[in-house]
């Protein structure tokens, strides 16, 4: 049963990206799993979490299996309103069921909120309901607050939320985009630059970076541009730039602040030369 093409069929969502492999009709032996999302701001959304930001423009849905290694991804332009998805997939027990509302800026998909079901079942000629909540991720930082122009920084970020909301096994690469001017606004570009490539672990990412040279104290501005795993890839996708997710850290699309640190002049060591007459 494994390998077998998986179609997403729609109801109140326009714009379906294409489905992996032909078009395919649900078939015996294959079961579905269907799921509901509201966009915030109708009245539905003040009763439930499935909610997603007014700014998304679309959806990517990951269903995959740890064990027998099967991951289908499918991608959803979103009408307003709410959306039905219905999504066909081998009877098997132990899926999980990702999902993502992200929209497009500066060539690249950016994730917005996100959410994970897991342990999912399913069986044959039969439909599963899973409620899917999505949710912003929460960043905490740490590291270096006060350092020296030209010395080295380090920033470690942390990716949490209430719920267990997909952190792990979620990220592959990250770079840290940093600038004394701010670019806290959505519409700003990053910083121009390649960034400084960061070491994603389990349940965190660290940067060891250097701060730039300055005559008088000043702020620096920091942010992680974080890429999901290959298994949220779209192939499908006609623009390749919107393949691959990736997620800002600290999200300043959902309202968190940039990481700051505070470049003094006069922080630093004490240096003392004693010599004998």
């Amino acid at each position: 049963m494994r390998g077998r093409s998986v179609c997403l069929l729609l109801v109140g969502l326009v714009g379906l990206s294409g489905c992996l492999g032909p078009a395919d009709t649900e078939r015996s032996g294959d079961g579905a799993i269907r799921l509901h999302i509201v966009r915030s701001g109708d009245t539905e959304a003040v009763a439930t979490p499935r909610v997603v930001p007014q700014g998304a423009t679309k959806i990517r849905v990951r269903i995959w299996h740890a064990t027998s290694g099967y991951n289908v991804v499918a991608t959803a332009l979103l009408s307003a309103g709410s959306a039905n998805l219905k999504i066909a997939v081998p009877e098997d027990e132990g899926y999980t069921v990702d999902i993502v509302s992200y929209f497009v800026s500066q060539g690249r998909a950016t994730a917005l909120t996100g959410g994970r079901a897991p342990d999912v079942s399913v069986r044959a000629d039969a439909t599963t309901d899973v409620p899917v909540t999505l949710q912003p991720w929460r960043t905490e930082t740490s590291g270096d607050t006060t350092i020296a122009p030209k010395d080295p920084y380090t920033v470690r970020i942390v990716a949490t939320d209430a719920d267990g909301l997909i952190t792990r096994q979620t990220f592959e690469s990250a770079r840290l985009y940093a600038s004394t001017t701010t670019f806290q606004s959505a519409l700003a570009a990053l910083p121009a630059g390649p960034g400084v490539l960061g070491v994603v672990m389990d349940d965190h990412m660290s940067f060891a970076a250097t701060a730039p040279d300055a005559a008088t104290v000043t702020t620096l501005y920091a942010v992680a541009l974080v890429e999901f795993t290959r298994g949220w890839r779209d192939e499908s996708l006609s623009d390749p730039a919107e393949r691959s997710l990736f997620i800002e850290l600290p999200n300043r699309h959902m309202g968190e602040s940039l990481h700051r640190l505070v470049i003094d002049p006069t922080t630093g060591g004490i240096v003392i030369d004693v010599s004998s007459l």
